[in-house]
């Protein structure tokens, strides 16, 4: 459903060469379409290709992988450990969510990928006090915000950190480029979030969260099912679940033995936590219904892990057996994760045919052409058979029947003969123009 929205506006994009800053849908709930919701950066660059399906695919998976070797690096910079923080590293590469998401139209991971950049880069400019480095790292957090707006935290978080890990130097010297650089990054996220509210303010379109829904505004029962499937029928989005379950003993083992590691790790972990209990707490409706809100948890796990290892190497550095075990550990998680990713992409529920070139050149024959305005059910979202058929329109999103009876459509696309018993449907159905693999098309007006 909602990455069919972000595969809708880079076909638009492309489709009707927009401009960056007129970005629309398919579905017509806003006037032409036009609506936003995070910076469509990646849509727009994905639709300079021919094939910008292909394309949005590939650079969201290559901004995966260039997030995950900056974990490296992060890991690294705390565990001075090749093998551990290659550990870390491999481990994310182990997640169910990232791995799907990753190799998807959603710009959920790819804005993770631009915060690990982003921290890696941070965390070396604090160690060198380099002005550069922390300029380039707040280039990438705010990219990171502007791709999803819950990201922008680790703006906070980083900021939390610098302070308390400066407070000695800023006695004596106030760190005029950190609150530089802190000031602009924070200014462009508030000018593109209110250019978005103000965008989809004047198109009317109510349809993009760009607001909280925080957890007081919800009821008992609510908070009740969120709580379960973050911690319980969802958490296999996470990891494996025995894995889950040895991260939470590990994390135990650390919070023990914490006085005995390092003070930055542990104030990054700590600041990590907090936030992601900000996050769920201002964010919490949404975490009920969307597992891809819970990207944003894997900043706190990625310094979790790192704790975790941090212990590990404090007392089995070189216990061959435990590294041995640690390696299997993660092949075991790679297969798994691997069965858990393809049981996700079993979840659809559209007719093949609406995407193919025939059924589009069928299309055009019948005089349905990229002008007119469509009618298409069975589809509960916005933009999924839209998308397929690449044609601005409704769905049963939309009010399908105040739409017939005002003839707001030009064309109808029926994609399930059930529905032709529908009495609502009934008597738009008497003029059928063609068929195609259990599609009929009727002429609306």
């Amino acid at each position: 459903w909602r990455q069919a929205d972000c595969w809708a506006m880079t076909e638009n994009y492309q489709q009707f060469n927009l401009p960056f800053l007129k970005p629309e849908v398919y579905n017509l709930q806003a006037i032409n379409g036009k609506s936003v919701g995070e910076f469509p950066l990646t849509y727009f660059i994905a639709a300079q290709f021919s094939n910008a399906v292909f394309a949005l695919r590939f650079l969201h998976t290559f901004l995966f992988f260039v997030g995950i070797m900056a974990t490296y690096f992060i890991a690294f910079f705390f565990l001075q450990r090749r093998f551990l923080a290659l550990c870390a590293s491999l481990l994310l590469l182990t997640s169910p969510l990232l791995i799907f998401y990753g190799n998807n139209f959603l710009t959920d991971v790819p804005a993770l990928a631009f915060s690990y950049i982003a921290w890696a880069i941070f965390l070396y400019a604090v160690a060198k006090q380099n002005n550069l480095l922390l300029l380039f790292s707040f280039v990438f957090f705010t990219i990171a915000g502007l791709l999803k707006a819950s990201q922008a935290l680790n703006i906070i978080i980083a900021s939390a950190f610098f302070l308390i890990q400066q407070k000695e130097q800023i006695r004596k010297k106030p760190p005029i480029a950190f609150l530089l650089f802190f000031m602009l990054s924070f200014a462009v996220l508030v000018l593109w979030y209110a250019f978005a509210k103000r965008y989809n303010y004047m198109h009317h379109d109510k349809y993009f969260f760009l607001n909280l829904f925080p957890v007081w505004k919800l009821s008992a029962y609510d908070i009740g099912l969120g709580a379960w499937r973050m911690a319980i029928s969802w958490s296999n989005n996470y990891f494996w679940r025995p894995t889950l379950l040895l991260l939470l003993i590990g994390l135990g083992y650390f919070i023990y033995h914490r006085n005995k590691l390092d003070k930055s790790l542990l104030q990054i972990i700590s600041l990590s936590i907090l936030f992601t209990l900000v996050y769920i707490i201002l964010f919490y409706q949404k975490l009920i219904g969307h597992e891809y809100y819970y990207t944003f948890f894997f900043i706190a796990f990625l310094f979790i892990i790192i704790g975790i290892l941090k212990t590990y190497n404090t007392f089995h550095a070189e216990n061959i057996f435990a590294h041995t075990v640690l390696f299997l550990l993660l092949l075991l998680n790679f297969i798994l994760c691997k069965q858990e990713v393809a049981s996700k992409q079993l979840d659809s529920r559209n007719n093949p045919f609406y995407g193919t070139i025939a059924f589009h050149e069928c299309l055009e024959t019948l005089g349905v052409d990229e002008n007119k305005i469509i009618l298409s059910l069975p589809d509960d979202s916005p933009n999924k058979t839209l998308s397929l058929l690449r044609r601005k329109g409704y769905t049963a999103f939309n009010d399908y029947r105040s739409i017939l009876q005002n003839r707001q459509a030009d064309f109808l696309i029926l994609g399930n003969e059930d529905w032709k018993d529908n009495k609502t449907l009934q008597k738009y159905l008497t003029d059928s123009i063609g068929a195609y693999q259990n599609i009929t098309i009727y002429k609306l007006k």
